[in-house]
């Protein structure tokens, strides 16, 4: 988050100190624009192809590498993203589609459910007792997830980790966000990353 500088005003009566106020103010304004731009500009949208089902965009933070798995037979790959360098973690995203065709997906109200039963699988071996679920809330649909912080991690596995359902246009995208301390931002950024997932049917641009 960028936070922008609130100036504390001693108002008097010289025109001077008035003129003075609104240049420092009109600089404070085009500080936070310029930086807000730049946080803006950290993010590539990348398309990732699925079978017979056109292709996912997502807003990608740019020192994200990623890698598409795609299994046999045209099923749904799975999207996962690392870091090009620095501390590790791993995220990794799968858009699943109907199996069949005019077969409907589970709606929220399902999605939340499926997200509580996966919830109470992890709590078997997390830290925490209850893990709550939160609503996400993206451009094309919405989910919801859970954090979890592993009661014994391995030594070169994941302390934290976050998981969910969000529904994107006519897709059920799964997600696990694997981190260790400190990467607060990383699991911030994923789930913005989620929110703007759009769903691109074959023929479209």
């Amino acid at each position: 988050m960028i936070f922008c500088l609130q100036h504390k005003t001693i108002y008097k009566k010289e025109d001077r100190m008035k003129r003075s106020h609104s240049i420092y103010s009109y600089l404070s304004l085009l500080l936070c624009f310029f930086a807000n731009t730049t946080f803006a500009q950290d993010t590539d949208t990348r398309k990732y192809p699925l079978p017979d089902h056109g292709s996912i965009q997502l807003k990608v933070p740019v020192p994200w590498a990623d890698d598409l798995r795609q299994p046999p037979d045209r099923l749904p790959p799975t999207i996962a993203f690392k870091p090009k360098s620095g501390n590790r973690f791993e995220i990794l995203i799968t858009p699943i589609w109907s199996a069949s065709k005019g077969a409907s997906l589970p709606n929220s109200e399902k999605i939340k459910e499926l997200v509580q039963q996966a919830s109470e699988q992890a709590k078997l071996q997390s830290v925490e007792k209850n893990l709550y679920l939160r609503e996400l809330k993206g451009a094309s649909g919405n989910g919801y997830y859970f954090s979890a912080t592993d009661r014994a991690p391995e030594p070169e596995g994941y302390k934290y980790m976050t998981q969910g359902t969000i529904r994107v246009g006519d897709l059920m995208v799964m997600f696990t966000l694997l981190t260790n301390d400190g990467q607060e931002k990383v699991i911030n950024d994923a789930l913005s990353m989620l929110k703007s997932a759009i769903h691109m049917k074959s023929g479209t641009t």
